[in-house]
């Protein structure tokens, strides 16, 4: 049996590349209605012309996440053209390696505000809107590091990512008596532009992507998987009864 999206209204954050991306482009095949957004507009353009040659339909639209006022303005844009919105994916993130000793107040704050700020405004901007249908879902993309610790990347992106799992909690138990659901998927190592940049870290976990891959028991993921996840989580049909789940796609990096 396949999940179906259609006549139901996506928004994806993070969408110009890697696993947002993916997420985009899969809810679309599904027959969903996708606004994908992402600061990035050249990262946009490539995507509108890879939907079009599909037959998609993915708009999309500029977003800095970080900037409160912006991110209202997006969500009424959105509201207008959509009417509703029936699932939120918050993709939008960036990663840092700095360590502890060279990690300043302004490298902190960046991490923290694009990976947990950003996608607290756009939650609480979907949700004014889910809360008026009675409906809805909203899936956080955090990632494996937040559970284990992490290997390289720094304190900012873990901190960031567990917050962004225990605010995936709170959102569960304050949305759901409006009939909205909130999970989030944990990544592990996933073939994108961020595993690449890790890799290249002078002696991570031994030296680059193989050493990296070697770590976990399935190898190294990609995009689809996550947005496989993203799909199952979001749809009423597979996952009408789960919220506040947390779910671990990561090749058996984290087994628990």
């Amino acid at each position: 049996m396949e999940v179906s999206f259609r006549g139901k209204n996506i928004v994806v954050t993070g969408a110009g590349n890697g696993i947002g991306k993916e997420i985009s482009i899969m809810f679309a095949r599904a027959g969903g209605a996708v606004y994908a957004l992402d600061k990035a507009e050249t990262s946009l353009a490539l995507l509108r012309r890879e939907a079009e040659a599909e037959g998609l339909r993915i708009r999309t639209a500029c977003l800095d996440v970080v900037q409160e006022e912006a991110v209202a303005g997006c969500f009424r844009m959105i509201r207008d053209e959509m009417k509703t919105i029936d699932t939120l994916v918050n993709s939008a993130g960036i990663i840092s390696f700095v360590k502890m000793d060279g990690l300043n107040a302004d490298m902190w704050d960046q991490v923290l505000n694009v990976n947990l700020r950003g996608s607290f405004f756009c939650s609480r901007e979907a949700a004014a809107i889910m809360k008026k249908q009675g409906s809805g879902s909203i899936v956080n993309i955090t990632a494996g590091a937040a559970k284990t610790g992490g290997m390289n990347p720094s304190a900012a992106y873990v901190s960031s990512k567990g917050g962004l799992n225990s605010m995936t909690l709170h959102l569960a138990v304050q949305l759901h008596p409006y009939g909205i659901r909130v999970n989030a998927i944990c990544p592990g190592p996933i073939d994108t532009q961020m595993i690449d940049a890790q890799a290249n870290l002078p002696g991570a976990k031994g030296s680059g992507k193989d050493s990296i891959i070697a770590a976990v028991p399935l190898g190294l993921g990609k995009p689809e998987d996550i947005a496989y996840g993203a799909l199952f989580l979001a749809s009423d049909q597979w996952a009408r009864y789960i919220t506040g789940e947390i779910l671990d796609i990561n090749g058996g990096l984290v087994m628990d």
